[in-house]
């Protein structure tokens, strides 16, 4: 991906579009986006392999919009990255299919998860640490996005869609151990640059 954006970036300085003092802002957004577009195109072909589109959407829709402002585990190389967000996603995809949370079980843990992703958002990685003003945009917009997760899901309760009421419970679960992974890495290497 690195050498693809280099040449993304190479062609678009020499058209002029960008200025060339922008080369480094715009090579790590090509390959910023390039990952994240390689990893959705496979997450979304194994999703399809499984006939599980519908909740592949609800999964990744809840996943992303959350992971974003709420934080959680990343990860040092894409490799790891990669091979990582493959693997939950299609373990979860999988435990949804064959294990269902009742209706009460479900809004019990979105309740209780939201308390928690809430409590600790938003969740700072070593190679980006917030300060205080994006620290509060991002706890705000975790709780919007919390309520907006909470009236989908009430939604989805009213229209019979308990099998989507259970995997928004699932995901929401991801995400919150994702957060307590992120913190404890967070701490472990801090304390390694620290010594």
């Amino acid at each position: 991906m690195r050498q693809l954006s280099k040449k993304l970036t190479e062609y678009v300085v020499k058209t002029g579009i960008v200025p060339v003092e922008s080369y480094e802002i715009y090579q790590y957004g090509f390959q910023i986006g390039l990952e994240m577009l390689f990893s959705f195109v496979v997450c979304f072909g194994v999703a399809t392999y499984l006939h599980m589109i519908p909740e592949f959407v609800v999964y990744t829709g809840i996943f992303m919009l959350l992971r974003t402002y709420a934080g959680g585990v990343h990860l040092n190389s894409f490799r790891a990255c990669f091979t990582c967000s493959i693997i939950v996603q299609t373990v979860t995809l999988l435990i949804s299919n064959k294990f269902k949370f009742t209706v009460i079980n479900a809004w019990l843990i979105i309740l209780a998860s939201a308390i928690f992703i809430v409590k600790v958002a938003p969740v700072e990685s070593i190679n980006r640490e917030l300060d205080s003003d994006e620290k509060i945009h991002c706890k705000k917009v975790t709780m919007r996005i919390l309520f907006g997760i909470i009236l989908f899901t009430g939604c989805c309760t009213v229209g019979g869609m308990s099998n989507t009421v259970s995997l928004i419970a699932l995901t929401v679960l991801v995400i919150l151990i994702s957060q307590y992974v992120g913190i404890v890495k967070f701490k472990i290497e801090k304390s390694k640059n620290e010594r």
